[in-house]
């Protein structure tokens, strides 16, 4: 009954832990940093990676064995008279020539470091598609802003012609216009919120997190410091993804040798001991293998194929690199001169413009359809701005995976 107690309150103190560190990673609020280290740390895909890396070192360690086939131990025994018996006990110890086990750890080496590079080509996919997520959480907290702000309005703007219908300044049509237009915009406020919950769920996600409505979420949308305070990456060359390719080369190199060590005779030593007509029989000797049919034609044509196959991947991946990585640093400078341009220019004189109307209205000198049409067009152009800074960061973060640049 002791026992019990005892592994029913280990188990509820580990759920106990388990549950208080999830529970303290979510109360830490996401900063773009602390997104880009819980990602390289425990997204799924980067756990699994490293896991991979476990398997390919187990590979290794049994290509390191002295000789990959047990001794074999035969006996027999039987009797031919009533009082003669005949035994037999056979010993086959296998002998494997160096050159074979060397060729054998050359390929699982090569394994072992392509699954590294492939931790560190995962992890960097990770984090890029981390901090996407991220982005699109601020861009749906940005949205919620700008339709709590439009509902705000559609309230101010049913309160004026609330009070000018009462005052016989406005005609019913402009209250009903304008409950249609408050209308629209609790509507909107739902919507969006309904757009962040499901942008929380992926950036939950891809962090390997518990999602919760609570998930504390900090930083600015415009805010791309990140991203021009970068520093210099690898060359195009020295990739994650370009290394897990030169190491794959190297691998069907590697197997290409093995292959062509099926050609070397197996040797095993062989002792035989029995009795024979009531004598004590020993013999000693080897057993070759003679290499006449199988000359391990199957392995080299699938370790060559595997070759060329390594070879046009690492080129392909070697010039992509390079045209990646400028083509996502013309898409960033353009994402944010576009940025900017709305940032100075239009969304001002749309907020301007759009007072200018309300005035008009109070006064008024504009009817609420009119009115109406400006504040769209404000809305518009605000949800432009929004959507051109998500743009904005999200080619940064292109061109932060395509150099690798992660800080």
């Amino acid at each position: 009954m002791c026992k019990h107690n005892l592994v029913f309150l280990g188990c509820l103190g580990l759920w106990s832990c388990t549950a208080a560190q999830a529970h303290g990673a979510l109360r830490d609020s996401l900063t773009v940093a602390r997104v880009v280290e819980l990602a390289g740390a425990r997204a799924p895909e980067v756990l699994i990676a490293q896991t991979r890396v476990l398997e390919a070192r187990g590979r290794l360690a049994g290509a390191r064995v002295l000789v990959q086939e047990n001794p074999a131990i035969d006996g027999v025994a039987n009797s031919n008279r009533r009082f003669e018996r005949r035994s037999e006990l056979e010993l086959t110890l296998p002998i494997e020539l160096g050159i074979r086990r060397s060729k054998r750890m050359g390929v699982a080496r090569a394994d072992v470091q392509r699954e590294v590079h492939l931790v560190s080509d995962t992890r960097r996919q990770a984090i890029g598609a981390a901090l996407a997520a991220y982005y699109r959480v601020l861009h749906a907290e940005q949205r919620i802003v700008a339709a709590r702000e439009r509902k705000t309005l559609a309230e101010e703007l049913h309160r004026v012609a609330a009070e000018k219908f009462r005052t016989g300044d406005a005609a019913r049509l402009d209250v009903n216009v304008a409950e249609t237009e408050l209308s629209r915009a609790e509507s909107e406020v739902l919507s969006e919120q309904r757009a962040r919950a499901g942008a929380r769920a992926d950036l939950a996600i891809v962090l390997g997190l518990p999602w919760s409505a609570t998930l504390a979420v900090a930083g600015e949308l415009s805010d791309r410091s990140y991203f021009e305070h970068q520093p210099a990456g690898p060359e195009p060359g020295q990739r994650p993804d370009i290394l897990a390719a030169r190491s794959e080369v190297r691998a069907a190199a590697a197997g290409l040798a093995l292959g062509w060590a099926a050609l070397i005779p197996d040797v095993s030593l062989r002792w035989n001991y029995g009795h024979e007509d009531g004598q004590s029989v020993e013999r000693r000797g080897l057993a070759v293998t003679v290499p006449l049919f199988n000359l391990g034609q199957g392995e080299r044509g699938e370790a060559r194929a595997r070759r060329e196959r390594a070879r046009v991947e690492l080129e392909s991946r070697q010039v992509a690199a390079a045209t990646e990585i400028e083509a996502a640093r013309t898409a960033y400078s353009a994402a944010v001169a576009a940025a900017r341009q709305l940032e100075e220019h239009g969304v001002p004189r749309a907020l301007e413009t759009e007072a200018m109307a309300r005035e008009s209205y109070r006064a008024g000198k504009m009817d609420l359809p009119a009115v109406l049409v400006v504040r769209r067009e404000a809305l518009d152009t605000r949800r432009e701005y929004l959507d051109r800074l998500l743009e904005a960061a999200l080619s940064g973060i292109d061109l932060t995976v395509a150099t690798g640049a992660f800080h």
